[in-house]
């Protein structure tokens, strides 16, 4: 790959959006549905922002005062 495409797949929204279109794709043995893929992307975006930010906060939590 190289590091253009790197960097694009670096950013979340990007990288989830090509992960929701790989598995799409997978599960429909053809070209996906543009829907199906981005109800998909969106459902993944929000878990991994979710994420990051629970950590984010745990990390706030844990950090001592200084």
């Amino acid at each position: 790959m190289t590091a253009e495409l790197d960097e694009i797949l670096d950013d979340v929204f990007h990288g989830v959006a090509f992960a929701a279109f790989v598995e799409q794709a997978r599960l429909a043995q053809t070209w996906p549905d543009s829907e199906a893929v981005k109800r998909h992307a969106y459902r993944l975006y929000e878990a991994t922002v979710a994420e990051r930010n629970a950590d984010r906060v745990a990390d706030d939590v844990f950090t001592e005062p200084a």
